[in-house]
Order: C-alpha cells, then sequence, then structure tokens
C-alpha cells in the first residue's frame, strides 16, 4: 500500500517494487507472478507522470492494472485512467472498475502474484480498511465525540 500520488512518489514505490521484488510472493521464482496494480488518482494531478514513473520498474514490466476512481468530484474517472496506462503502456493488461470495493475485490480474485495498491491515499486506506483490519491498530474511541 503507498499513496504515490505524484511523479516522485510513484518513482520511489517503482524503485521500492524492483528492491523489493526477490521477497514478494513468488519473486524468487525464475518467472514470479506479475504483479497486480489497483490504481486511482485525482484529476488534477500530473497522472501521466505517475504512470510514467510505475511504468518504469522492472517489476511492473507484465503487471495487471486495476484503474479505479476514488469519490469526489476531484477523482479522475475509471475509464479514462485505463485509457491513460493503455496509452502510455501499450499492450498492458488493463481493467476499469470504478468502485473501488469492487477494484479491490477484482484484484484479490484474479491476482497470480503480488497486488500493489497506490496513487491516492483514499484507495490505500479502503484496502487497508478491508484487508488489514485489526481492533489493535484503530484509533481509540473518545468518549462524547
Amino acid at each position: 500500500l503507498d499513496g504515490a500520488h505524484n511523479p516522485a512518489g510513484a518513482a520511489a514505490l517503482a524503485t521500492a517494487l524492483d528492491d523489493l521484488r526477490p521477497y514478494l510472493l513468488g519473486g524468487d521464482q525464475p518467472d514470479p507472478p506479475p504483479l497486480t496494480l489497483v490504481h486511482g488518482s485525482m484529476a488534477d494531478k500530473d497522472v501521466d507522470g505517475i504512470i510514467a514513473a510505475l511504468a518504469r520498474a522492472r517489476s511492473m514490466r507484465d503487471a495487471r492494472i486495476i484503474a479505479t476512481q476514488v469519490p469526489g468530484d476531484r477523482a479522475l474517472p475509471a475509464a479514462e485512467l485505463a485509457a491513460r496506462w493503455r496509452r502510455l503502456r501499450a499492450g498492458a493488461p488493463v481493467e476499469a472498475i470504478p468502485e473501488v470495493g469492487a477494484a479491490l475485490d477484482r484484484a484479490l480474485a484474479g491476482a497470480p502474484g503480488t497486488i500493489v495498491v497506490a496513487g491516492s491515499l483514499y484507495i490505500v486506506g479502503e484496502a487497508r480498511r478491508r484487508w488489514l483490519d485489526d481492533p489493535r491498530t484503530r484509533d481509540p474511541e473518545v468518549p462524547g465525540a
């Protein structure tokens, strides 16, 4: 899970994915399974720069991309994000699934390897809530709040 909501953050994530690849699910195999990226972005971000930075990672070479859409007026529609991925990374398997929960479910249902969620802190938060919710990591409830 990584916010990676600007080109610099996406470049750092790309480097981390390549550094971590040997330790990720199947990464020690001669032909590890491809990553699955669930990606969503706000329309006012440098989306093409983010995609270009992520696509530079060796680990993203065969990645399956699931474009989704964060809620709100600033959100880039999932179909447009998917089109940008297709344009900037010809031949990449890309799906557009507008609803974040459905996109996360699709990733789990069809991922042959590691799932990466990035591009928006909202999507990261939703993935964390769904996949990593642990009562010990929740903020304490404040009486009267």
